[in-house]
């Protein structure tokens, strides 16, 4: 069997595996969202069915409507006055945010790495790479928080359907002095990207978010159709790693895909340090808010 073959092999594997298990709850609603963000008729109200049958997604939805962020006139107890309150764009990262976030529950944790400081450190590349988006490239951005915050979901898969050859691969990362993705080329034959992208394909995500994450960690190599979404990620997370930002599967980060990943942006660094202080601030409302 061809080393192509045997990994695809794999990732199907995982994928299955993925298909049959919790993590599988969340690709109704998470897919729902996307096809909405990326249609342009799409209104508050496509959200309000989706929003209402998901009990803990509605009671997020009220409280966040509820808090001293939002500081609301009166008590808002109906879902359809929490979406009005809110605004369309909140509740789309809200909704995503909250459904996401239910993989990153557990509490895993070893060598460095916890579930926890995971989810953080998506959000904020979530947050870094919407505001590039819509500051730098005057865009909307439609899918780049979904790929911010999806673009570490390999991460969970290992830790969950390979926990024995994961614990290999942390150990390996640290001893060795090694970036994950290195240790677990070694260890597995592919790394963490690979399976995001897989999901993300079997989900039926745009292949822009799909390419994106697969290629999160290598933009240089990813086509055309999504190098730029790939090489804005990569930029999010080297700020979100320089930052201490939640866990680091980068320690040891290469400068030259950075600066090159920013002349091809055609990003000013000035620019994107204000960008990180006000993604950490917003990170920061999202805590007070209870929103991970």
């Amino acid at each position: 069997m061809e080393p192509s073959e045997e990994k695809q092999k794999k990732l199907e594997k995982l994928v299955a595996l993925v298909n049959r298990s919790e993590i599988s709850s969340i690709k109704s609603i998470v897919s729902g969202i996307v096809r909405i963000i990326n249609d342009p008729k799409a209104s508050i109200w496509d959200l309000k069915e989706m929003v209402e049958v998901d009990p803990p997604l509605t009671a997020k939805v009220l409280k966040v409507a509820n808090s001293v962020y939002y500081y609301p006139p009166k008590k808002i107890g109906e879902i359809r006055q929490a979406l009005i309150w809110i605004g369309f764009d909140t509740l789309k990262e809200m909704a995503l945010s909250q459904k996401v976030s239910e993989i990153f529950n557990e509490n895993d944790s070893a060598e460095g790495y916890s579930i926890r400081f995971l989810w953080k450190h998506c959000v904020a590349v979530a947050l870094i790479t919407k505001m590039i988006y819509r500051r730098e490239f005057k865009e909307r951005g439609a899918n780049a928080y979904v790929a911010g915050l999806l673009h570490d979901i390999g991460i969970i898969v290992e830790s969950q359907f390979l926990q024995n050859d994961f614990s290999q691969v942390l150990s390996i990362a640290k001893n060795e002095k090694k970036n994950l993705s290195e240790a677990e080329q070694e260890v597995f034959g592919l790394h963490h990207a690979d399976i995001g992208m897989a999901i993300a394909e079997n989900w039926n995500l745009p292949q822009e978010i799909a390419g994106a994450i697969g290629y999160h960690d290598n933009p240089l190599e990813a086509e055309q159709d999504y190098s730029k979404l790939a090489s804005t990620l990569y930029v999010a997370e080297y700020c979100s790693q320089n930052s201490s930002i939640g866990y680091s599967e980068t320690p040891f980060q290469n400068n030259e895909i950075y600066q090159q990943c920013l002349a091809e942006l055609n990003m000013d660094p000035h620019a994107l340090d204000l960008i990180v202080e006000d993604a950490m601030r917003e990170l920061n409302e999202m805590e007070d808010q209870g929103l991970f």
